[in-house]
């Protein structure tokens, strides 16, 4: 699949998701991380809530642009179920298990890789209440990655099926997400 029909398909995925969901005072969240954003990633997220405790956090990012000899290719999409300690959903620390999924392609000077990566880890966050209805929530996570990659130098054929394949122990996810909740 392409990167452009990878991001589509996970923009389509997230527009289902959040027109299929009732909208009442603070159950859905809208939001960017605003790190992705510092590396010209575009990226959108949304929150559910499903009970005072519970939401569940969708989000998808990608970049498309090129820079000289670097580029920086890639669609994500990370689904994540939080429990917030706070009595006041959507505030407060919480705990999340989450995955990820994404298909990248990378060129820094010479050296090419071009795979995908699938994941699961734990996250833990805190939310920041700034106003009624926005918020900033800063999120740390780690777990188990798993890639395979095609890696090649520029000019060379690559590789038809791929050469590196790779478990390890990683960070999956940082953040610092603006969060803007719907009434």
């Amino acid at each position: 699949m392409s990167f452009r029909k990878t991001v589509l398909l996970c923009t389509i995925l997230c527009a289902a998701l959040w027109s299929t969901t009732d909208v009442h005072a603070q159950r859905v969240g809208i939001k960017t991380n605003l790190l992705y954003w510092a590396t010209l990633s575009p990226n959108i997220g949304t929150e559910f809530r499903l009970s005072r405790h519970f939401t569940v956090n969708l989000e998808a990012a990608g970049n498309p642009f090129k820079f000289g000899d670097h580029q920086l290719h890639f669609a994500s999409f990370k689904p994540e179920v939080r429990y917030w300690f706070s009595a006041r959903p959507q505030a407060g620390h919480f705990l999340g298990v989450m995955a990820t999924g994404t298909m990248y392609d990378l060129q820094w000077k010479e050296k090419i890789h071009t795979g995908d990566a699938i994941g699961a880890g734990l996250t833990y966050g805190y939310s920041f209440v700034l106003k009624q209805r926005l918020s900033l929530e800063a999120t740390a996570g780690v777990g188990l990655l798993h890639t395979r990659d095609k890696s090649y130098r520029s000019g060379e054929d690559a590789p038809a099926v791929p050469n590196q394949t790779k478990t390890q122990l990683m960070p999956l996810k940082i953040g610092l997400t603006l969060t803007y909740l719907l009434k």
